[in-house]
């Protein structure tokens, strides 16, 4: 089995500049080889653009081993950047308390339950489905840096939109957007509650004192996100 270390560089926070960085973690606990995997997303925010700088994957039925991915990566970065950890817990409540526990010296970390009922543009949902099309928008919108990489549009172009729902095909290495997932939770570390007024899209628009101006969003178009065209969700 590959060490850890040779798996991820411990340098590779010195991609980040000096913004907020959330991490997002979507879990599995089984590494056959149609299972899905878990991903783990950081996220940093800088000059009103959110840099997805790390993008990962991977397999493994053992929980030190994930913590070890956590305790390095969380680590690499500096503390007074360290936001917050976001743990999907609608299927795995008694992993975040134990990441929470294990992982206090490092960074906090939240609970994301999908199935809670919370307001987005003004209609009422379930959190899962309002941080999608939050996640969605911020794409379309250019808020959200992706890294290039064939295998991560990929993953995210496995999700479908059923009605008001979001949908994901299983590939066959059982991929199932599991990075689709980590970068919404990576993303929701950052806006919190903006998910409970409105899209990214709109309160992007507005200036300190409440006015509409005009965007100015340098990170429009698919480039600087790895040519993902979002409106095919």
């Amino acid at each position: 089995m590959i060490a850890i270390r040779e798996a991820i560089s411990p340098n590779w926070a010195e991609s980040l500049c000096t913004g907020k960085v959330c991490f997002g973690l979507d879990t599995a606990s089984t590494e056959g080889k149609k299972s899905n995997p878990s991903s783990l997303t950081a996220t940093e925010y800088w000059d009103r653009i959110y840099w997805q700088r790390l993008v990962m994957r991977w397999k493994t039925e053992q929980y030190a081993v994930m913590l070890g991915i956590l305790e390095l990566v969380i680590g690499a970065v500096p503390r007074e950047q360290r936001g917050v950890l976001v743990v999907d817990t609608s299927n795995e409540k008694f992993l975040a308390r134990e990441l929470a526990k294990d992982l206090s010296g490092l960074i906090r970390v939240v609970g994301f339950y999908g199935q809670q009922v919370v307001t987005y543009c003004g209609e009422k949902s379930d959190a899962k489905t309002a941080m999608g099309a939050a996640y969605c928008s911020a794409l379309e919108d250019g808020l959200i840096a992706m890294p290039p990489g064939k295998w991560l549009e990929t993953d995210h172009r496995l999700v479908t939109r059923n009605g008001a729902r979001f949908e994901a095909d299983v590939d066959a290495q059982g991929n199932h957007a599991d990075t689709f997932d980590s970068g919404k939770l990576s993303y929701w570390g950052h806006v919190g509650t903006g998910l409970e007024s409105c899209s990214p899209s709109s309160w992007r628009q507005k200036d300190r004192r409440g006015k509409t101006r005009k965007g100015n969003n340098r990170a429009s178009g698919p480039r600087r996100w790895g040519g993902i065209r979002t409106r095919r969700f």
